[in-house]
Protein backbone atom coordinates (compact mmCIF):
# COMPACT_ATOMS: atom_id res chain seq x y z
CA UNK A 1 0.00 0.00 0.00
CA UNK A 2 1.43 3.41 -0.90
CA UNK A 3 1.54 6.34 1.51
CA UNK A 4 -1.34 8.02 -0.28
CA UNK A 5 -3.56 5.00 0.32
CA UNK A 6 -2.88 4.80 4.07
CA UNK A 7 -6.11 5.03 6.09
CA UNK A 8 -6.61 8.44 7.68
CA UNK A 9 -6.94 8.60 11.48
CA UNK A 10 -7.06 11.29 14.12
CA UNK A 11 -3.75 10.06 15.55
CA UNK A 12 -2.15 10.26 12.10
CA UNK A 13 -3.32 13.84 11.64
CA UNK A 14 -2.09 14.82 15.11
CA UNK A 15 1.35 13.41 14.36
CA UNK A 16 1.36 15.15 10.98
CA UNK A 17 0.63 18.49 12.68
CA UNK A 18 3.56 17.93 15.05
CA UNK A 19 5.72 17.13 12.05
CA UNK A 20 4.75 20.35 10.30
CA UNK A 21 5.53 22.40 13.44
CA UNK A 22 8.96 20.83 13.81
CA UNK A 23 9.63 21.23 10.09
CA UNK A 24 8.81 24.95 10.08
CA UNK A 25 11.02 25.50 13.14
CA UNK A 26 13.91 23.69 11.44
CA UNK A 27 13.67 25.81 8.32
CA UNK A 28 13.50 29.06 10.27
CA UNK A 29 16.81 28.14 11.92
CA UNK A 30 18.35 27.19 8.56
CA UNK A 31 17.10 30.45 7.10
CA UNK A 32 19.10 32.62 9.49
CA UNK A 33 22.25 30.50 9.33
CA UNK A 34 23.43 32.06 6.04
CA UNK A 35 23.89 35.40 7.79
CA UNK A 36 25.47 33.63 10.76
CA UNK A 37 28.07 31.95 8.54
CA UNK A 38 28.79 35.24 6.77
CA UNK A 39 29.86 36.63 10.14
CA UNK A 40 32.47 33.84 10.15
CA UNK A 41 33.97 34.84 6.80
CA UNK A 42 37.47 34.77 8.28
CA UNK A 43 37.12 31.05 9.08
CA UNK A 44 37.54 28.43 6.37
CA UNK A 45 34.55 26.32 5.29
CA UNK A 46 36.42 23.27 6.59
CA UNK A 47 36.81 24.73 10.09
CA UNK A 48 33.16 25.75 10.21
CA UNK A 49 32.03 22.28 9.06
CA UNK A 50 34.34 20.66 11.62
CA UNK A 51 32.90 22.66 14.51
CA UNK A 52 29.37 22.03 13.30
CA UNK A 53 30.12 18.35 13.79
CA UNK A 54 31.95 18.65 17.10
CA UNK A 55 29.41 20.77 18.94
CA UNK A 56 26.41 19.08 17.34
CA UNK A 57 27.52 15.91 19.12
CA UNK A 58 27.52 17.70 22.47
CA UNK A 59 23.98 19.00 21.93
CA UNK A 60 22.72 15.66 20.62
CA UNK A 61 24.25 13.81 23.60
CA UNK A 62 22.44 16.12 26.03
CA UNK A 63 19.14 15.51 24.20
CA UNK A 64 19.68 11.73 24.23
CA UNK A 65 20.46 11.85 27.96
CA UNK A 66 17.42 13.97 28.78
CA UNK A 67 15.16 11.62 26.81
CA UNK A 68 16.77 8.49 28.27
CA UNK A 69 17.55 7.07 24.84
CA UNK A 70 21.08 5.70 25.30
CA UNK A 71 19.73 2.12 25.34
CA UNK A 72 18.12 2.81 21.96
CA UNK A 73 21.46 4.11 20.67
CA UNK A 74 23.26 0.96 21.85
CA UNK A 75 20.70 -1.26 20.12
CA UNK A 76 21.04 0.74 16.90
CA UNK A 77 24.85 0.51 17.04
CA UNK A 78 24.51 -3.28 17.35
CA UNK A 79 22.88 -3.38 13.88
CA UNK A 80 25.46 -3.32 11.06
CA UNK A 81 22.76 -2.31 8.57
CA UNK A 82 21.73 0.74 10.62
CA UNK A 83 25.35 1.77 11.24
CA UNK A 84 26.27 1.50 7.55
CA UNK A 85 23.18 3.46 6.54
CA UNK A 86 23.94 6.21 9.05
CA UNK A 87 27.56 6.24 7.94
CA UNK A 88 26.31 7.16 4.49
CA UNK A 89 23.90 9.82 5.78
CA UNK A 90 26.65 11.30 7.96
CA UNK A 91 28.79 11.69 4.83
CA UNK A 92 25.87 13.45 3.14
CA UNK A 93 25.59 15.81 6.10
CA UNK A 94 29.30 16.66 6.08
CA UNK A 95 29.24 17.15 2.31
CA UNK A 96 26.24 19.47 2.54
CA UNK A 97 27.69 21.47 5.43
CA UNK A 98 31.00 22.14 3.72
CA UNK A 99 29.70 23.14 0.31
CA UNK A 100 26.94 25.33 1.72
CA UNK A 101 29.41 27.40 3.74
CA UNK A 102 31.75 27.54 0.73
CA UNK A 103 28.91 28.93 -1.40
CA UNK A 104 28.14 31.69 1.12
CA UNK A 105 31.78 32.68 1.48
CA UNK A 106 32.31 32.81 -2.31
CA UNK A 107 29.35 35.03 -3.16
CA UNK A 108 27.13 32.20 -4.40
CA UNK A 109 24.43 32.33 -1.75
CA UNK A 110 21.70 32.87 -4.37
CA UNK A 111 22.76 29.68 -6.16
CA UNK A 112 22.77 27.84 -2.83
CA UNK A 113 19.21 29.05 -2.21
CA UNK A 114 18.27 27.66 -5.64
CA UNK A 115 19.26 24.20 -4.42
CA UNK A 116 16.94 24.42 -1.46
CA UNK A 117 14.13 25.98 -3.51
CA UNK A 118 14.10 22.94 -5.80
CA UNK A 119 14.43 20.54 -2.87
CA UNK A 120 10.64 20.29 -2.22
CA UNK A 121 10.11 19.32 -5.84
CA UNK A 122 12.96 16.83 -5.65
CA UNK A 123 11.12 15.39 -2.63
CA UNK A 124 8.02 14.89 -4.78
CA UNK A 125 10.11 13.12 -7.40
CA UNK A 126 11.88 10.96 -4.82
CA UNK A 127 8.60 10.14 -3.09
CA UNK A 128 7.14 8.91 -6.39
CA UNK A 129 10.21 6.90 -7.42
CA UNK A 130 11.23 5.34 -4.11
CA UNK A 131 8.17 5.46 -1.84
CA UNK A 132 5.36 4.79 -4.31
CA UNK A 133 3.68 8.16 -3.78
CA UNK A 134 1.55 9.29 -6.71
CA UNK A 135 2.00 12.39 -8.82
CA UNK A 136 -0.94 14.71 -9.32
CA UNK A 137 -1.30 16.94 -12.37
CA UNK A 138 -0.49 19.99 -10.26
CA UNK A 139 2.67 18.36 -8.94
CA UNK A 140 3.77 17.51 -12.48
CA UNK A 141 3.11 21.12 -13.52
CA UNK A 142 5.21 22.38 -10.62
CA UNK A 143 8.10 20.07 -11.51
CA UNK A 144 7.95 21.15 -15.16
CA UNK A 145 8.15 24.84 -14.17
CA UNK A 146 11.12 24.13 -11.92
CA UNK A 147 12.94 22.34 -14.75
CA UNK A 148 12.31 25.33 -17.04
CA UNK A 149 13.64 27.67 -14.33
CA UNK A 150 16.88 25.71 -14.01
CA UNK A 151 17.26 25.57 -17.81
CA UNK A 152 16.86 29.37 -18.02
CA UNK A 153 19.62 29.87 -15.46
CA UNK A 154 21.83 27.38 -17.28
CA UNK A 155 21.37 29.01 -20.70
CA UNK A 156 21.70 32.57 -19.38
CA UNK A 157 24.84 31.86 -17.36
CA UNK A 158 26.33 29.42 -19.84
CA UNK A 159 26.91 26.90 -17.06
CA UNK A 160 24.76 24.47 -15.11
CA UNK A 161 24.09 25.75 -11.55
CA UNK A 162 25.85 22.64 -10.26
CA UNK A 163 26.34 23.93 -6.74
CA UNK A 164 22.64 24.56 -6.16
CA UNK A 165 21.62 21.27 -7.78
CA UNK A 166 24.18 19.37 -5.73
CA UNK A 167 23.04 20.90 -2.45
CA UNK A 168 19.38 20.23 -3.22
CA UNK A 169 19.99 16.65 -4.33
CA UNK A 170 22.18 15.77 -1.34
CA UNK A 171 19.63 17.09 1.15
CA UNK A 172 16.80 15.31 -0.66
CA UNK A 173 18.74 12.03 -0.52
CA UNK A 174 19.50 12.55 3.17
CA UNK A 175 15.84 13.06 4.03
CA UNK A 176 14.76 10.08 1.95
CA UNK A 177 17.20 7.68 3.60
CA UNK A 178 16.51 8.97 7.11
CA UNK A 179 12.80 8.38 6.58
CA UNK A 180 13.37 4.72 5.75
CA UNK A 181 16.10 3.72 8.22
CA UNK A 182 14.80 1.87 11.30
CA UNK A 183 16.08 4.24 13.98
CA UNK A 184 14.54 7.11 15.90
CA UNK A 185 15.10 10.70 14.86
CA UNK A 186 17.25 11.85 17.77
CA UNK A 187 19.07 8.52 18.11
CA UNK A 188 19.90 8.50 14.41
CA UNK A 189 21.23 12.05 14.43
CA UNK A 190 23.35 11.30 17.52
CA UNK A 191 24.94 8.33 15.75
CA UNK A 192 25.55 10.43 12.62
CA UNK A 193 27.43 13.14 14.50
CA UNK A 194 29.19 10.47 16.57
CA UNK A 195 30.55 9.06 13.30
CA UNK A 196 31.59 12.55 12.21
CA UNK A 197 33.24 13.38 15.56
CA UNK A 198 36.59 11.55 15.29
CA UNK A 199 37.60 12.84 11.84
CA UNK A 200 36.29 16.30 12.78
CA UNK A 201 38.32 16.31 16.00
CA UNK A 202 41.46 15.19 14.16
CA UNK A 203 41.05 17.99 11.60
CA UNK A 204 40.43 20.55 14.35
CA UNK A 205 43.64 19.52 16.15
CA UNK A 206 45.61 19.62 12.89
CA UNK A 207 44.30 23.09 12.05
CA UNK A 208 45.23 24.30 15.52
CA UNK A 209 48.75 22.89 15.23
CA UNK A 210 49.31 24.47 11.81
CA UNK A 211 47.95 27.85 12.86
CA UNK A 212 45.01 27.73 10.43
CA UNK A 213 42.29 27.66 13.08
CA UNK A 214 40.36 30.65 14.39
CA UNK A 215 38.98 28.65 17.31
CA UNK A 216 40.34 29.93 20.65
CA UNK A 217 41.95 32.97 18.99
CA UNK A 218 39.25 35.37 20.24
CA UNK A 219 36.13 34.91 22.39
CA UNK A 220 33.96 36.05 19.45
CA UNK A 221 35.18 33.40 17.01
CA UNK A 222 35.29 30.72 19.69
CA UNK A 223 31.66 31.20 20.72
CA UNK A 224 30.50 31.69 17.14
CA UNK A 225 32.07 28.38 16.10
CA UNK A 226 30.49 26.63 19.07
CA UNK A 227 27.19 28.23 18.08
CA UNK A 228 27.49 26.64 14.63
CA UNK A 229 27.07 23.25 16.23
CA UNK A 230 24.21 24.32 18.48
CA UNK A 231 22.21 25.78 15.59
CA UNK A 232 23.06 22.85 13.31
CA UNK A 233 21.98 20.24 15.85
CA UNK A 234 18.77 22.10 16.67
CA UNK A 235 17.73 22.38 13.02
CA UNK A 236 18.62 18.81 12.06
CA UNK A 237 16.97 17.32 15.14
CA UNK A 238 13.80 19.27 14.36
CA UNK A 239 13.94 18.13 10.73
CA UNK A 240 14.55 14.48 11.67
CA UNK A 241 11.53 14.55 13.98
CA UNK A 242 9.42 16.20 11.28
CA UNK A 243 10.31 13.94 8.37
CA UNK A 244 9.31 10.79 10.26
CA UNK A 245 5.84 12.15 11.05
CA UNK A 246 4.66 13.32 7.64
CA UNK A 247 4.56 12.04 4.07
CA UNK A 248 7.89 12.69 2.41
CA UNK A 249 6.36 14.77 -0.37
CA UNK A 250 4.31 16.73 2.18
CA UNK A 251 7.59 17.80 3.79
CA UNK A 252 8.02 20.02 0.74
CA UNK A 253 5.23 22.35 1.84
CA UNK A 254 7.35 24.23 4.36
CA UNK A 255 10.75 23.71 2.74
CA UNK A 256 10.73 26.99 0.87
CA UNK A 257 10.87 28.96 4.14
CA UNK A 258 14.63 28.64 4.62
CA UNK A 259 15.65 29.26 0.98
CA UNK A 260 13.36 32.31 0.89
CA UNK A 261 15.14 33.76 3.91
CA UNK A 262 18.52 32.86 2.41
CA UNK A 263 17.57 34.39 -0.95
CA UNK A 264 16.39 37.64 0.65
CA UNK A 265 19.57 37.79 2.73
CA UNK A 266 21.74 37.22 -0.35
CA UNK A 267 20.05 39.94 -2.42
CA UNK A 268 19.30 42.62 0.15
CA UNK A 269 22.00 42.07 2.79
CA UNK A 270 24.94 40.52 0.91
CA UNK A 271 24.19 42.47 -2.29
CA UNK A 272 24.67 39.54 -4.69
CA UNK A 273 23.70 40.47 -8.30
CA UNK A 274 20.37 39.49 -9.88
CA UNK A 275 19.95 40.05 -13.63
CA UNK A 276 16.68 39.81 -15.58
CA UNK A 277 17.10 36.15 -16.54
CA UNK A 278 17.84 35.17 -12.98
CA UNK A 279 14.74 37.00 -11.76
CA UNK A 280 12.67 35.23 -14.41
CA UNK A 281 13.95 31.82 -13.36
CA UNK A 282 13.18 32.50 -9.70
CA UNK A 283 9.70 33.82 -10.53
CA UNK A 284 9.01 30.54 -12.37
CA UNK A 285 10.39 28.61 -9.44
CA UNK A 286 8.22 30.49 -6.96
CA UNK A 287 5.25 29.81 -9.23
CA UNK A 288 6.10 26.11 -9.13
CA UNK A 289 6.25 26.20 -5.33
CA UNK A 290 2.93 28.05 -5.14
CA UNK A 291 1.28 25.39 -7.31
CA UNK A 292 2.77 22.60 -5.25
CA UNK A 293 1.73 24.23 -1.97
CA UNK A 294 -1.83 24.67 -3.23
CA UNK A 295 -1.93 21.00 -4.23
CA UNK A 296 -0.61 19.90 -0.84
CA UNK A 297 -3.08 22.06 1.09
CA UNK A 298 -5.94 20.75 -1.03
CA UNK A 299 -4.87 17.20 -0.24
CA UNK A 300 -4.79 18.10 3.47
CA UNK A 301 -8.36 19.39 3.30
CA UNK A 302 -9.47 16.16 1.62
CA UNK A 303 -7.85 14.15 4.41
CA UNK A 304 -9.68 16.23 7.02
CA UNK A 305 -12.99 15.80 5.20
CA UNK A 306 -12.43 12.05 5.03
CA UNK A 307 -11.82 11.96 8.79
CA UNK A 308 -14.84 14.01 9.89
CA UNK A 309 -17.57 11.49 8.84
CA UNK A 310 -15.65 8.70 10.56
CA UNK A 311 -15.50 10.70 13.79
CA UNK A 312 -19.20 11.55 13.57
Amino acid sequence: MSAIDTPVSAAHLAEAKKGVAFGIAAHLVWGVMAYYFKLLDAASPVEIAVHRGLWSLAVAAIVIWLLGQFDDVRRALASPRIVLTLLFTSLLIAFNWGFYVWAIQHGRTIEASLGYFINPLLNVLAGAIFLGERFTRLQLTAIALAVIAVLIQTIAAGVVPWLGLMLGASFCLYGLIRKTVAVGATQGFFIEVLIIFLPAFAIAVWMGETGEALFLTTPFYTWMLIGCGVLTATALLFFSVAVRRIRYSTAGIMQYISPSLVFLTAVFVFGEPMDGWRWLSFVLLWGALAIYTYAALREGRRMQEALEPAQG
